[in-house]
């Protein structure tokens, strides 16, 4: 599997990134992680996990390796356009 911030290949079950540290068994890097749906998650779950982006030891967790990646790319993505913007002073 691959880390979604990172893309580096990670073995399972692993808590954090190896390369770069962000936490992986959390609700914002499993596959049932879905905005909108009750307490964020496709499956039936009694508790919310408050912390989206929290160390969690959800029984249901599968990481993924697409839900964040798109959104973290486009982050840094801007990131970078704004930097270069203020570097021109556009």
């Amino acid at each position: 599997m691959q880390c979604p911030y990172c893309k580096e290949y990670v073995s399972s079950p692993i808590t954090t990134c190896p390369k770069c540290s962000k936490i992986l068994h959390s609700c914002k890097c499993c596959d049932f992680y879905q905005e909108g749906a009750h307490y964020s998650c496709k499956e039936d779950i009694d508790e919310p996990v408050w912390d989206k982006e929290k160390l969690n030891f959800c029984d249901h967790f599968r990481l993924t390796s697409n839900s964040l990646s798109s959104s973290y790319d486009s982050r840094a993505a801007q990131k970078s356009k704004d930097a270069l913007a203020k570097l021109f002073n556009i």
